[in-house]
């Protein structure tokens, strides 16, 4: 999936919904989405017996999670596969060295 790409979907879509008009609102909503995950996985984790059902539910949170973050690199014209690339590089190194100590 070309990220660039999918940025500018999220965002296009977003505002045609007319939500998350502002950054400081999307990143709000993006809270939001993450609480909504933690409770899909608390439902889905939490039985003896996981359903597909409430996997699906958790995979879709994660996902309005990642989109949330897509529409806001695209609002503030952030490259996120960049961005992406550079930080799993600086987590990385902090691995490196946490397993050092």
């Amino acid at each position: 999936m070309d990220l660039k790409s999918a940025s500018q979907k999220a965002y296009e879509i977003a505002r045609k919904r007319g939500i998350n008009e502002t950054t400081f609102e999307a990143l709000k909503h993006c809270a939001g989405e993450v609480l909504e995950a933690n409770e899909a996985y608390n439902d889905w984790s939490l039985l003896d017996s996981p359903k597909d059902d409430l996997k699906e539910k958790f995979e879709n949170e994660l996902a309005d999670i990642v989109i949330c973050v897509l529409s806001i690199s695209a609002r503030e014209y952030i490259d996120i596969e960049k961005a992406i690339a550079r930080k799993m590089l600086i987590n990385e190194g902090r691995a490196k060295n946490e397993c050092i100590k």
